[in-house]
C-alpha cells in the first residue's frame, strides 16, 4: 500500500509540473538565447545586441543594413560551446486585411494586431502581454506600451536593452518595395514604412537550442516509480 501511495504521489507531482511547464512559453536557455515554445523560435536575449557588439552605435539602422547585419552575425553560446549563424530578422504573416486598423480586429496592420500576423506581435502582444496605444475601439488607453509585469519572470525580464521604440521585420510591403514592415514596442504600432527609417533589430532564429530541462523533482519522482516497476518485476 505505501508503494502504491509514493507512486501515485509521484504521478502527481509529475503530471503538475508537466501542466505548468505546458502553459509557458517562454524558456531562458542560458547562454542569452531565450526559447519560444510556441512560435517554435530562439531569440537573442539582447534585444540590442547590434549597439552591444559595437556593430552599430546606437543600434539603430536601415532595413537594408538590418537584413546585411543579421544574415552575417554570429553568436557564440558560451553555455553549449557552439557558434550559431543562422540568423534573421523576425517574419511577418500577411492576412489580407486592407489598411490598418486602429481598434482591436485581429488584423495585420495598426494596435492590437492578431498574434500570427508576425513573430514580433506574438511576442510584444502575446507573450508580454503588452498593450497597444488604442482600445478594442481605437480609443487611447492607458498602460500601453512596453511595459514590464514584475509578477511575471518570463516576459520582458528575459531580455535586456529592449528599446521603447520601432524594430524591423524582415518583410517587404507588397504594395511598395521600398518600405517594410515594422513593429513599435512604444506604442504596439506594427506598420510598413520606408527602408531608409532607422530602426533597431532583434535577432532570431528557427527552432530551439536545447530540449526543455525537466526540474530535479520530476527526476526524482521518475526514478521512485522506476525503481517501484523494477521491484515489482523482481517480486520484492
Amino acid at each position: 500500500m505505501m508503494k502504491r501511495k509514493v507512486v501515485c504521489a509521484a504521478l502527481a507531482a509529475f503530471g503538475t509540473l508537466a501542466a505548468g511547464s505546458a502553459q509557458a512559453q517562454l524558456f531562458d536557455r542560458g547562454g542569452g538565447l531565450i526559447y519560444d515554445s510556441v512560435q517554435n523560435i530562439t531569440w537573442l536575449a539582447d534585444a540590442n545586441y547590434a549597439n552591444t557588439s559595437g556593430a552599430y552605435v546606437p543600434g539603430k539602422m536601415s532595413w537594408q543594413n538590418a537584413v546585411a547585419w543579421v544574415d552575417g552575425l554570429s553568436y557564440a553560446d558560451s553555455v553549449r560551446g557552439t557558434t550559431y549563424s543562422d540568423w534573421r530578422l523576425p517574419t511577418f504573416h500577411d492576412l489580407g486585411a486592407t489598411g490598418c486598423d486602429y481598434g482591436y480586429s485581429s488584423t495585420d496592420c495598426g494596435y492590437n494586431v492578431a498574434l500570427t500576423s508576425s513573430e514580433l506581435a506574438h511576442l510584444f502582444y502575446g507573450d508580454f502581454a503588452n498593450k497597444g496605444f488604442a482600445d478594442s475601439r481605437g480609443l487611447p488607453q492607458p498602460g500601453y506600451g512596453l511595459v514590464d509585469d514584475p509578477a511575471n519572470p518570463n516576459d520582458e525580464s528575459l531580455f535586456s536593452h529592449i528599446q521603447s521604440f520601432s524594430y524591423w521585420i524582415g518583410t517587404s510591403y507588397n504594395g511598395d518595395a521600398s518600405k517594410a514592415w515594422y513593429l513599435s514596442t512604444a506604442t504596439g504600432m506594427q506598420n510598413y514604412i520606408s527602408k531608409g527609417s532607422q530602426f533597431y533589430v532583434m535577432a532570431v532564429r528557427d527552432g530551439d537550442v536545447a530540449a526543455v530541462p525537466l526540474p530535479g523533482a520530476v527526476w526524482l519522482f521518475s526514478s521512485a516509480f522506476l525503481g517501484f516497476l523494477y521491484s515489482r518485476r523482481r517480486g520484492v
